[in-house]
């Protein structure tokens, strides 16, 4: 067991809390026994209470502003400002290569995205897709029909013409689709 003297010496360091937990255990088994120390220790909580209510807490308004204000007036090396320079033109470029491959990262996402719409667009003629109504085109239908069914070639020889089927479940209609250019025709007859 520790004598007083010892822990006399311990006691300020206790009030405080600024001992090992051993030493604490220790200090606080003593404190159980002695009213000696314990006596100590309540002058110490008396003195340190009645300096704390004495002296005045300055203010601390503007104590950080004018500690930054300082310290930036004071001289820099020549390296130290050339280093910092340096680092923030690095972390500019850096942020601008996030930024420009963020940006080609979205435009080939756009392009994979696009490409098929575009393809379909500029496969589009202007005889993209046609509708004709009148007696003309019910002629227009038989002939192609007969052309298609008696010479095979005809399409072939015609720049323009590519049929791939002539459907029609109705006589008075005529359906005509060539699926490569997405291109669909229907033929009406006059109607009264």
């Amino acid at each position: 067991m520790a004598e007083c003297g010892e822990i006399g010496m311990m006691l300020g360091a206790f009030e405080d809390s600024e001992l090992e937990p051993n030493e604490m255990q220790e200090v606080a088994f003593h404190l159980a026994r002695c009213e000696s120390c314990t006596g100590i220790l309540a002058d110490y909580s008396t003195l340190g209470r009645d300096l704390r209510s004495i002296t005045a807490e300055p203010s601390l308004a503007g104590f950080s502003s004018a500690v930054i204000a300082r310290v930036d007036r004071l001289p820099q090396p020549v390296l130290t400002r050339i280093a910092r320079y340096l680092r923030r033109q690095a972390d500019s470029v850096g942020s601008g290569f996030a930024w420009g491959g963020a940006a080609a990262a979205i435009a080939v996402l756009t392009i994979i995205l696009m490409t098929p719409y575009a393809e379909q667009f500029a496969n589009r003629g202007p005889h993209s897709t046609t509708s004709i109504a009148g007696h003309e085109a019910a002629t227009a239908v038989n002939q192609v029909a007969e052309a298609t069914a008696s010479e095979p070639t005809m399409a072939d020889n015609d720049s323009h013409a590519d049929i791939s089927r002539l459907e029609s479940e109705n006589h008075s209609v005529a359906v005509w689709s060539e699926p490569r250019r997405d291109t669909t025709v229907i033929w009406l007859p006059d109607q009264p």
